[in-house]
């Protein structure tokens, strides 16, 4: 049995019709809408204090990668901030200023590098190289002349 094509475009016109008045339908005027509830926020975890030496000990372990990848310039730029910070161990700030001296050596800036082992040796007075790093070519000579130069300044005990 064959439909009319009227036929067909009338049925499919009343079920559009009857499709969008259905979606269209809106909450009747004598029901209330439902109230909405304001759902409370989850509390926020206390802000931690932050441990400037852990901190900072952080900054010289990222700044050390980048001496470990040869890039000794942003290493320099990214370790002498690290001298600035107030109460710092002395150790610590030895171990920056060596890591400075050889990223300078290391780009053959002799100056800057001896200059480097003299602000470690004023701070420390003891500070020494490892073996490994006093047979450097260029750093350990450095170092070496740096030290000289150290003992040099020391005032001489006068014996009475």
């Amino acid at each position: 049995m064959k439909i009319p094509t009227s036929l067909l475009l009338r049925m499919t016109s009343c079920s559009a019709l009857v499709f969008l008045l259905v979606a269209c339908e809106t909450v009747p005027r004598n029901q209330p809408v439902a109230p909405v509830i304001a759902v409370p926020e989850a509390p926020q975890e206390p802000v931690k204090p932050v441990d400037p030496v852990a901190q900072n000990e952080q900054a010289l372990s990222e700044a050390l990668t980048v001496y470990a990848e040869g890039r000794y310039d942003d290493a320099v730029a990214s370790l002498t901030p690290l001298l600035e910070g107030p109460g710092l161990p002395l150790s610590f700030q030895v171990r920056v200023l060596k890591f400075i001296a050889f990223s300078h050596c290391a780009m053959n800036r002799l100056r800057p590098c001896r200059q480097s082992f003299d602000q470690a040796l004023e701070l420390d007075s003891t500070f020494q190289l490892t073996e490994a790093e006093k047979g450097h070519p260029v750093w350990g000579r450095e170092f070496n002349n740096a030290r000289s130069a150290a003992r040099n300044k020391r005032p001489v005990k006068k014996s009475s």
